[in-house]
């Protein structure tokens, strides 16, 4: 829902209309340092596949035809964020900011990386636009990098309190029984009165 909710807050680039900067990306790599890889996966191809359908939950409506938009290789690389933000993370036995910005950056990348790639060839393949259009579309996109970048990492900060509230996606830790020292075993004595 958050990612959806994300996707309504929309700034234009002016390099190319159809492509918008939204708070989406913040919103799906939180869903894998919250929610843990698979579930965080899941959320997001949900996602996809509700607006694939027909719903209008992408930034320009929903429909099977939406994967010829330029914009669509982003959602495709909402996937392997929400994955690889949750996996990197479980990998840490301890948590901090840096540690947390870590997992969030580099799930980031990946998402721009799919994305910048997907929307190339869109544009020069099938929208047959020059390989010069196709790379001027891509012109914005580090300005936009950095600014989620900046939000990933007051996320990372807020992240702490935002986990108290929601709870822990880790599974908590069972504690193990002590076991009982022959000190403290109640040893039964025997009845004196049962041989009268």
């Amino acid at each position: 829902m958050l990612t959806i909710v994300g996707g309504l807050i929309k700034i234009p680039v002016p390099a190319f209309p159809t492509v918008f900067f939204t708070f989406q990306t913040v919103f799906v790599i939180m869903s894998g340092l919250v929610l843990g890889p698979k579930d965080g996966l899941f959320s997001q191809l949900a996602y996809m596949l509700i607006g694939l359908i027909g719903l209008p939950v992408f930034t320009q409506g929903g429909g099977i035809y939406y994967i010829f938009q330029p914009s669509f290789g982003y959602i495709i690389g909402f996937l392997a964020g929400a994955f690889l933000s949750g996996f990197l993370k479980s990998r840490f036995k301890t948590l901090s900011v840096l540690k947390l910005f870590f997992c969030a950056f580099f799930a980031l990348a990946s998402i721009y990386i799919i994305g910048m790639t997907y929307q190339f060839f869109i544009v020069w393949l099938f929208l047959e636009n020059s390989v010069l259009a196709a790379f001027t579309t891509l012109s914005t996109l580090p300005f936009m990098f950095i600014i989620d970048a900046v939000m990933l990492y007051v996320i990372c900060l807020l992240y702490p309190r935002i986990n108290t509230l929601i709870g822990p996606s880790d599974p908590p830790v069972e504690k193990r029984k002590k076991p009982q020292n022959a000190s403290t075993v109640n040893i039964e004595k025997p009845d004196q009165n049962k041989g009268l």
